[in-house]
C-alpha cells in the first residue's frame, strides 16, 4: 500500500503558489528523509550476522540470519516481538552455511537461499554454492536442499551473498557475486540463475555485471516504479579516486531481461548510487537496494565513519534516491553510531522503512519514517507543556519529526497543529544534561518557516526563525531581501510553555498568525520548514545542532515542504473522475469504485490514513484537499491516482 506523505508531488494542484516563487532562488529539495525511531528498536536474534527481513502476505514479519546454520524467526506485531529462532538449515560435513536471503513469491510459496562454504581443509567433493530451501506452508515445513550453482572449493575462487528478486511474469531470478569464472585472477563478477518453477529448479548461471580487474559483489535487485526496469546494486570496488568499495547501481530493462546483456564498467547503465555532492564518501561495501511504495528507491550500505578500512568500526548508512535508483542522498545513520554490519533493509505496511543490522554478535532492527512533507493538522491544543493523545497535532504523540544525533544518544520529536488564531509548536526531547542558559548557548529547539516559498540559499523576506530557550525565552528573527541574513524580529504574543524533567523536557508554543505576516490561516498556501535541536553539554559554548538529513541552517531550499490541513468546517466536496484503468467517484457522502477494485486505501498528501473501502463499504472525505488513491485490484496488480476535492 502506499502512503502519500511521500509521494507529495512536486506539482500540486490545489495549493497556490505566490508571485515570489515563481522565480524560486533555488531548486527545493523534493525528495523524502527517513527519520528513525529509537522506541521501536528491538533485538532480533541474540545471536547471529547477515540478517534479512520479510513482510509476509498474512502481515507477518520473517527473518533469517546465519547462526551455525540458517535460522528464522516471526513477528506478529511488526517486530515489537520476535519467536524464538527455529534451524531450517544445519551444517554438516564442516561446511558452514551462510548469508542467506528470502523472498515471499506471488503464490505464497518462501523460498531462502543460503551459501555453503567449506572450511579448510578443501577437499574436491566440498563446492562454495548457492542453494535454497522452499516452503508452501508459510514457513511451517521446508523442502529438501535445492541446488542452484557451485563455484570452486576454495575461498579464493567462491560464490557468495545470494539474493532473489521475483519479476511480475513469476520468473524466479537468484543473484549472487561469482569468482568461479576467474580461477586465475582475483576478479569477481556478479551473475544471476533463473527458475521457472518456483525455485525447483534453476537454469545455469550467466554474467551480468563484470568490471574487468575489479570485484562486484554482494548484489541486491528490485524492479524500478516504472515496471520496465530491473535495478540491480553491488559494492564496487573500481571507481577512480575511491580506493574502496562503494555502492553502485546498474539496470537492464525488463524486456531485455540479461538475455545476451551483461553491464560492463564503461557502461552508461552502470553509476555510482550516492550524490556525493550532499554526502560525504563514505567508503564500504554490503549495499542494499529496495523501492518505497511510492516509487522513491532507498539502499544502505556499511562505511566508515572517519576510520579508514577499519571492518570492526563500520556503520550502517541509509539514503534516499529517485524512482530511477539514482542521485541517493539524505544520508541518515539508523543504529545512532554503534557498529553495524552486513545489514539490510525493508519496507513494511504503507512504506515503514526497517534497517536492520548485525551489532556486536546480536541482529537488531529499527524503524523509520520516509517524510516528504509535513502538516498541521487543524486543531486546539492546550498550550501547558504536557502532551496528550487527543490535543490535535499530526500524531496522537506528537512525533511527525523524529530527530536526533549519534554523539550523545539525543533524541527529539517535533510536531504541528493550527487554528484560525494561531500556529502550535510542540517538541520534546531526551536529553540527560540540560542547561538552560540565558543565551543562544543554551538548550532548545529553533522552529524556521519559509512562508513565501522563497526556496533561497540565505535569509530573505517571509523566512523567520524562532528559538524557543530552555529557560522560557524565545529570539525570532527574520530574512531579509536588502541584507540576505537573519535580523532581529520583535514578535508579540508568542506563548511557550516548558515542562523540564530528568531526562527530557517538553516545549509547547503558540505562534500568532500575525508574527508571520499573516490575518488568516494560510490554509491553501505551500510552505517550508525545517527543526533544529541546540544541546549543550557542559553549560559552556560546547552546543551540538541536529537537523534533517541535508538541511541546512539558512538555507530553505534545503528544507521541507510544509502544508496546513483543511478546516473540517468549512468543506464542500465536488465530484470528481479519475481515469484510465479506474473510475472513482468522490461524491457529498461517499468514494465508491467499479467492481475490478478489490480495496482501496485512500491517505492525504501528508500521509494521514483516511481509511480503506471496496465497492461493499465507503469511506467518507470530510475535508477538501488532495488525496491519494491506492487501488488493489482483483487481478493482484495495484493502481494509484491523485485527485482534487475541492
Amino acid at each position: 500500500m502506499r502512503r502519500t506523505l511521500l509521494l507529495a508531488l512536486t506539482s500540486l494542484t490545489l495549493l497556490s503558489m505566490p508571485s515570489a516563487t515563481l522565480a524560486a532562488r533555488h531548486e527545493p529539495y523534493k525528495g523524502s528523509r527517513i527519520f528513525w525511531d529509537n522506541a521501536t528498536r528491538k533485538t532480533v536474534f541474540s545471536s547471529g550476522g547477515y540478517a534479512r527481513i520479510i513482510q509476509l502476505k498474512d502481515g507477518r514479519l520473517m527473518a533469517t540470519c546465519e547462526s551455525k546454520g540458517i535460522v528464522i524467526a516471526f513477528s506478529t506485531d511488526k517486530g515489537s516481538t520476535w519467536s524464538s529462532p527455529t534451524t531450517i538449515v544445519n551444517n554438516t560435513n564442516n561446511v558452514p552455511n551462510c548469508v542467506p536471503d528470502l523472498v515471499q513469491l506471488s503464490d505464497g510459496t518462501i523460498v531462502v537461499g543460503y551459501n555453503p562454504r567449506p572450511s579448510t581443509p578443501y577437499t574436491e567433493d566440498r563446492r562454495f554454492g548457492i542453494r535454497c530451501k522452499r516452503s508452501t506452508d508459510n514457513g511451517k515445513t521446508w523442502s529438501d536442499e535445492i541446488f542452484v550453482n557451485d563455484a570452486s572449493r576454495t575461498f579464493n575462487d567462491g560464490c557468495w551473498e545470494p539474493s532473489f528478486l521475483e519479476l511480475p511474469s513469476g520468473e524466479l531470478q537468484l543473484y549472487f557475486a561469482d569468482e568461479g569464472p576467474y580461477t586465475r585472477s582475483n576478479e569477481q563478477q556478479i551473475s544471476m540463475c533463473r527458475s521457472f518453477d518456483k525455485g525447483q529448479t534453476w537454469t545455469a548461471a550467466q554474467k551480468v555485471s563484470f568490471r574487468a580487474g575489479y570485484r562486484d559483489g554482494m548484489p541486491s535487485a528490485i524492479i524500478l516504479q516504472d515496471g520496465k526496469t530491473i535495478a540491480l546494486a553491488f559494492e564496487d570496488n573500481g571507481w577512480a579516486g575511491v580506493n574502496n568499495f562503494i555502492p553502485t547501481v546498474v539496470t537492464c530493462p525488463l524486456e531485455t531481461n540479461w538475455n545476451n546483456y551483461w553491464v560492463d564498467a564503461a557502461s552508461q547503465y552502470r553509476w555510482q548510487a550516492v550524490n556525493y555532492n550532499y554526502s560525504p564518501l563514505y567508503r564500504g561495501g554490503a549495499p542494499y537496494l529496495r523501492k518505497l511504495p511510492w516509487g522513491e528507491t532507498i539502499i544502505s550500505h556499511q562505511g566508515e565513519n572517519g576510520n579508514g578500512a577499519d571492518m570492526s568500526k563500520l556503520q550502517m548508512w541509509v539514503y534516499v534516491g529517485n524512482e530511477q535508483a539514482k542521485d541517493f542522498k539524505a544520508m541518515s545513520e539508523p543504529f545512532g553510531g554503534d557498529n553495524s554490519l552486513w545489514n539490510s533493509l525493508a519496507v513494511i505496511d504503507t512504506g515503514t522503512v526497517v534497517a536492520v543490522g548485525g551489532i556486536n554478535g546480536r541482529i537488531d532492527m529499527i524503524k523509520g519514517r520516509a517524510v516528504r512533507q509535513l502538516e498541521a493538522p487543524y486543531a486546539h491544543p492546550t498550550i501547558d507543556g504536557k502532551q496528550t493523545s487527543k490535543e490535535g497535532y499530526y500524531m496522537p504523540n506528537a512525533t511527525q519529526l523524529l530527530l536526533g544525533h549519534s554523539s550523545n544518544k539525543v533524541r527529539f520529536t517535533a510536531d504541528f497543529a493550527y487554528d484560525e488564531d494561531a500556529l502550535y509548536f510542540t517538541t520534546r526531547v531526551s536529553d540527560n544534561t540540560q542547561h538552560p542558559l540565558p543565551s543562544s548557548y543554551g538548550d532548545g529547539v529553533t522552529l524556521f518557516l519559509d512562508t513565501d516559498y522563497a526556496s533561497d540559499e540565505q535569509p530573505v523576506d517571509n523566512i523567520h526563525r524562532l528559538f524557543f530557550r530552555l529557560d522560557g525565552g524565545v529570539v525570532a528573527y527574520k530574512g531579509s531581501n536588502e541584507k540576505r541574513r537573519w535580523m532581529a524580529n520583535k514578535v508579540e504574543n508568542v506563548r511557550s510553555v516548558i515542562t523540564r524533567a530528568n531526562k527530557y523536557y517538553i516545549i509547547e508554543a503558540a505562534i500568532p498568525w500575525s508574527a508571520l505576516g499573516f490575518s488568516t490561516p494560510p490554509i491553501e498556501k505551500l510552505m517550508r520548514a525545517n527543526v533544529m535541536l541546540h544541546d549543550n553539554h557542559d553549560g559552556s559554548n560546547n552546543v551540538v545542532y541536529d537537523m534533517m538529513p541535508d538541511a541546512k541552517r539558512d538555507a530553505s531550499w534545503t528544507w521541507i515542504d510544509f502544508v496546513l490541513g483543511t478546516n473540517p468546517n468549512a468543506t464542500k466536496v465536488n465530484v470528481v473522475k479519475v481515469t484510465p484503468k479506474v473510475s472513482v467517484f468522490v461524491g457529498d457522502t461517499s468514494i465508491s469504485v467499479s467492481d475490478n477494485v478489490a480495496k482501496t486505501t485512500v491517505y492525504t498528501l501528508a500521509g494521514s490514513k483516511v481509511g480503506d473501502f471496496s465497492t461493499t463499504s465507503f469511506v467518507k472525505p470530510t475535508t477538501k484537499g488532495v488525496y491519494l488513491l491506492n487501488f488493489a485490484l482483483n487481478n493482484g496488480k495495484e493502481v494509484t491516482r491523485k485527485i482534487s476535492v475541492k
